[in-house]
This record gives structure tokens, sequence and C-alpha cells, in this order.
């Protein structure tokens, strides 16, 4: 049976991180899933990190790990000592804010089964379901997502959305550079120019009921549509041909 390793970064999330540890346990139990939950903690002011090493304490299936250094959000960086740290077949990323289902990973596991590598939990395809996602948000996902399929030649319609399915053997290739968001586009793009196998899964999503995103708040604002939406095409833009030029160099 394919074991998992399931990463959820965490920073400042103590309003959600109890529920959530607790549905991705109802899932290892329903589905007879066998593997490790890794939160990481990712230098929380809150208390975050006390509630989950209460629940360690009484749950062996739980590994903590408590980032270090100032203040701030590293969501790619907690990503990668979470990578580091998974001992299991599989690895899967989910966010400790309760919009990813977590039965969903079932799904992706039976496509790593099938023989894919990458499996990216889609927002936007038939069968999927979308609950209350901004509407700024929306327009700039869909365009950046359509440009850099086109581009880059991705099979992927969602690449951006942070909840996926990875073999754990492609990290051996494949290292984690980015410090925010960026680790998304990161982690895709280095695959496909490795050659791994891509596809996309149908996954619900639902805004946050609890704390803060950190990604920040868009909404139709004129902070929004000329600030915020087009530095975070720059950080994905700058990312990718980055990540680009590099293995076309390497690849020939």
């Amino acid at each position: 049976m394919t074991t998992v390793s399931i990463i959820i970064p965490a920073n400042n999330e103590e309003s959600n991180i109890k529920k959530t540890i607790a549905e991705v346990l109802k899932l290892f139990i329903e589905r007879g899933l066998r593997g490790e939950i890794i939160a990481v903690d990712d230098r929380s002011t809150d208390s975050t990190g006390r509630v989950l090493d209460i629940i360690a304490k009484k749950n062996k299936f739980l590994k903590v790990i408590h980032r270090k250094g100032s203040e701030g959000v590293e969501i790619g960086y907690a990503i990668r000592d979470g990578i580091n740290k998974a001992s299991k077949d599989v690895v899967v990323v989910m966010m400790a804010d309760l919009s990813d289902e977590p039965g969903d990973v079932a799904k992706m596991l039976e496509k790593i089964d099938e023989g894919y590598d990458v499996v990216c939990g889609s927002r936007f395809m038939e069968g999927s379901e979308l609950i209350d996602y901004q509407p700024i948000k929306l327009i700039s996902n869909r365009l950046y997502n359509k440009i850099f399929s086109l581009i880059f030649g991705i099979n992927s319609n969602d690449f951006s959305n942070a909840f996926k399915a990875y073999r754990r053997s492609i990290f051996k290739k494949i290292d984690l550079e980015s410090k925010g968001f960026e680790f998304n586009a990161e982690l895709v793009l280095k695959a496909h120019f490795l050659g791994y196998k891509i596809v996309d899964v149908p996954v619900k999503w639902h805004q946050r009921k609890g704390g803060k995103s950190k990604m920040g708040s868009f909404s139709l604002s004129l902070k929004s549509i000329f600030i915020q939406v087009p530095k975070c095409g720059w950080d994905y833009g700058k990312l990718a041909l980055k990540i680009f030029f590099r293995y076309k160099l390497r690849l020939g």
C-alpha cells in the first residue's frame, strides 16, 4: 500500500489548526491510509505551536517542526523543511486554514498509483467546487495559469494551487528554493522540465472561516488591481523565466 506524508505549513492558525489535524486524522482512519502528518509551525506568534505540541504528545502520527527566526511567513521554506522530514512514498501539501478538502487526498493517491509523479488539485475543472473565491483573485488566477500553461506547455490548469501530491522520489532531483507562495509554480515547472508526469484532479476549495489569509486580502480596489495582483504576477513570472532558462541550458 502507498504510504503518505501530509505536510501542513501553519503560521498563526490557532483558530484552525486543531480542527485541520482532526480532519486529516479522520481521513487516515476512514480511508485506511498509512503514513504521517508533518505540521510545520512557520514562526507563529500565537498559540499554533503549543496546540500542535499538545496534539503530538497524544498522537504519534503527528510530527511537529518549529521554524525559528524573525516574525513573518516563509511558506516555501516551511514546506521545504517538511519535505526534508517526510519519510513516506508520497508527499501531499495542504493548507492549515481548512480551505482544502482532506477527502480529496484519496483522489490524488489514486493518480499516483496510476503512474503519475505530480498530482495538482484543480479548482477550475469539471467536477471541482469553488466556494467564496474572491473575484479579483479568480481573474488573476485564470489569467496567469492560462499564460503559464501556454508558454511552458504545462499539463495543469491550476498549478498555482498549493494542494498537490508528489512522488517523494522526485525530490532527489528537485530542490525547493522559493521563500514565498511562488513555490507552487517552482515545483510544477521543475517537474515539467525534468519530464515527470503531471495530472490534474478536481478538488473542493472554500474560503477560510477563521484567521487571516497569508496572501493578503484581494478585492476590486485600486490597490489590489494595480499593486497586489501585478506584484503577485511578477513574482511568479520572474521565477518561471529563471527556471525556464536554467533548465533550458542544462537540458539543451
